[in-house]
C-alpha cells in the first residue's frame, strides 16, 4: 500500500514538473513578444491569420432596409368614398361663448329672429338651418348671454358648433349625418391603403416569426385585425399584407429576431488511463478527484485550469491552455501512461445539441432458430456518446451542458443470447470562458488479468503440480477523461487577408 501510493505521489510530482516547464517556457515566449518595436515578420503574420480563418467564422449582422410606398392621402380617400373632404381634417377646438350680461323681454317672437337677436346683441356670426321654427316667450333679467342661448336651444331640442368663427345652429337631423360622417371618417383613417412587402428570412424559423408578427396587426374589432401574414415555404419568406405603419413595427421585429446565431467549435479529447494518472491530471487541472459512486454516477467533474500571478503568464494560459493541454497529452501518451482514444471536434449554433459517437456493434444470435432455419443474426450498439448543448451568455462565457453516455456489454453474456449493456452516465452544465477547458471523469472499467509461473512439466502433474507453480491475480481500474474546450467562433471580417497581402506587399517593398 505504501509502495503504490508513492508511486502515485512520484508519478504527480512529475507531471506537475512537465506542466511547470511548459508554462515558464510559454510565459517567456509571451514575454519576448510582448517587446516593443518588435517588426513583424511578413510571413508568420500572413499563416496567422490563414490559422485563424481556418477554424470557421459566425455569419455577420445584415440591416434590412425598410422601403415602403408613401402614405397614401386620406383626403383622395375620402373623394373616392364620396365623403366631404373637410370632414377629414383634424376638429379644431371649440371656442368659448361670450359671457355678457344681458336682459330681454319678448312675447311670440320666432325662433330665428330671437337667435339673430341674441347673436347681434353680442357680434357673433350666426346661421340657422331653416328647418329651425318655433315661436318663444322670453323674460331674462341681468344673465349672462352664453346660458340664455343654450337655455333656448335646449328648450328646442336644438346645437350649435364652431365652423371657424361662425356658430352653427343644429337640428336633430343635422347631429345625426355629423355623427355618420364622423364615424366614417375615422374608420377611413385607420383602414389606410394596404402595403404588401415580402421579407426573405435568413437565419431565424419563418413559421415562428410569422406566428409573432401576428400580433402586429391593428384589430378591428370582434377578434378581427386588419390584414395578415403568409409564410412561403419554398423560399423561405414571409408576405405582409398590412397598414403602412403595422409593416414598418414588423420589419422592425423581423431585423431583430432574424440575425445570424452564434457558432461554437467543441473541441474533445476522449483519453484511456490509469487511475494514478487519472488523479495527476485531475489535480493539475483543477480536478476534484473520488471513488466510483454507485450506478455509474458522476465521480468528480473539474473545470478550468491553474495559473499563477503575472499579467504574461495569465495571459499565457488564457490562450494556450489547450495547446498545453495537447503536449501533456501526448508526452504521457509517448512513455505509455495512456491512451489517446479520439479527438473529435464538432461545430455547432448556439443552443442547439452536437453529439458524437464512437463504439462498436455487437453481434449475437436472435432466439427462434431452428435445424433448417439458423438464428438470425443481429446487432447491438455498444458506443462511446458525447452530447453537449452550448449558449453564448457574452462574447467571452459559454454555458454548456454536457452529457457523456458509455455503453458496454456484460463480459459474462452468452453468445447466443441478446447482451445486456452496462451504461455509464456523467451528466453537468458548466459556465466557461472561450477557449476554457473542462474535464469529465468517473467513467471507469476494471481490468482484470491472470498470470502463472513454475518449473517447466513439474507445474503440470496433477495435484502435486501446485507445489511447483505459483499464480497472480490482478485487478486495475481504467479511467476514461474527457477534456472538452468551446470555442466561439468570431464573426468574419471582411477583406481581411486583403489588407494583410497589403501590408505584406508594403513590408517586402520597404525591406528593398
Amino acid at each position: 500500500s505504501k509502495k503504490h501510493c508513492f508511486k502515485s505521489i512520484n508519478l504527480s510530482n512529475k507531471i506537475a514538473i512537465e506542466f511547470v516547464f511548459f508554462i515558464l517556457i510559454i510565459s517567456l515566449l509571451s514575454g519576448c513578444a510582448s517587446q516593443k518595436g518588435e517588426k513583424k515578420d511578413p510571413f508568420f503574420e500572413k499563416w496567422k491569420i490563414k490559422a485563424e480563418q481556418s477554424e470557421g467564422f459566425s455569419p455577420s449582422v445584415r440591416r434590412r432596409a425598410v422601403d415602403l410606398p408613401e402614405k397614401a392621402i386620406i383626403k383622395e380617400k375620402a373623394e373616392q368614398e364620396g365623403v366631404a373632404p373637410e370632414m377629414s381634417e383634424a376638429v379644431k377646438p371649440e371656442k368659448t361663448l361670450p359671457s355678457d350680461k344681458i336682459s330681454m323681454k319678448m312675447r311670440d317672437i320666432e325662433l330665428p329672429v330671437l337667435l339673430r337677436t341674441l347673436a347681434k346683441a353680442a357680434n357673433q356670426n350666426i346661421i340657422i338651418n331653416e328647418k329651425v321654427i318655433g315661436k318663444v316667450n322670453i323674460n331674462i333679467e341681468n344673465a349672462s348671454w352664453d346660458q340664455a342661448f343654450k337655455g333656448i336651444l335646449r328648450s328646442y331640442g336644438l346645437a350649435y358648433t364652431w365652423e371657424g368663427d361662425i356658430i352653427r345652429i343644429l337640428t336633430l337631423e343635422d347631429m345625426q349625418q355629423d355623427v355618420a360622417r364622423e364615424t366614417q371618417k375615422r374608420e377611413m383613417e385607420k383602414v389606410e391603403p394596404f402595403v404588401t412587402k415580402t421579407v426573405q428570412i435568413n437565419y431565424a424559423c419563418p413559421v415562428s416569426l410569422g406566428g409573432v408578427l401576428g400580433n402586429f396587426l391593428s384589430e378591428k374589432g370582434e377578434g378581427k385585425t386588419h390584414g395578415s401574414v403568409m409564410i412561403d415555404k419554398h423560399t423561405n419568406s414571409i408576405v405582409m399584407h398590412a397598414m403602412k405603419k403595422d409593416i414598418e413595427g414588423m420589419l422592425n421585429l423581423i431585423d431583430e429576431i432574424d440575425r445570424p446565431t452564434r457558432q461554437i467549435l467543441i473541441k474533445a479529447t476522449i483519453v484511456e488511463t490509469s487511475r494514478e494518472t487519472a488523479r495527476a491530471l485531475g489535480i493539475q487541472w483543477s480536478g476534484l478527484y473520488q471513488r466510483d459512486m454507485p450506478e455509474g454516477k458522476t465521480e468528480w467533474v473539474t473545470s478550468g485550469l491553474i495559473s499563477s500571478g503575472g499579467l504574461t503568464l495569465e495571459h499565457a494560459v488564457e490562450n494556450l491552455g489547450t495547446e498545453i493541454l495537447n503536449v501533456q497529452l501526448s508526452a504521457l501518451e509517448e512513455e505509455g501512461k495512456l491512451n489517446i482514444l479520439s479527438s473529435p471536434s464538432i461545430t455547432t449554433l448556439d443552443n442547439q445539441e452536437a453529439f458524437i459517437e464512437s463504439g462498436d456493434e455487437i453481434s449475437y444470435e436472435a432466439a427462434g432458430g431452428t435445424t433448417t432455419s439458423p438464428p438470425e443474426v443481429q446487432f447491438k450498439k455498444a458506443v462511446l456518446k458525447l452530447k453537449v448543448t452550448p449558449h453564448v451568455i457574452d462574447d467571452k462565457t459559454i454555458k454548456i451542458k454536457i452529457e457523456i453516455t458509455k455503453d458496454e456489454p456484460d463480459p459474462a453474456y452468452a453468445k447466443d443470447q441478446e447482451p445486456p449493456l452496462i451504461t455509464k452516465k456523467a451528466e453537468t452544465t458548466v459556465i466557461l470562458f472561450d477557449g476554457q477547458t473542462t474535464v469529465i471523469g468517473g467513467i471507469s472499467k476494471e481490468k482484470t488479468s491472470e498470470s502463472e509461473s513454475g518449473v517447466p512439466w513439474l507445474r503440470k502433474i496433477p495435484l502435486l503440480g501446485y507445489l511447483f507453480k505459483s499464480e497472480y491475480k490482478s485487478k486495475d481500474m481504467d479511467e476514461m477523461l474527457i477534456f472538452i474546450t468551446p470555442h466561439i467562433l468570431k464573426e468574419r471580417v471582411k477583406d481581411k487577408s486583403r489588407e494583410l497581402e497589403k501590408q505584406i506587399e508594403i513590408m517586402h517593398s520597404s525591406e528593398k
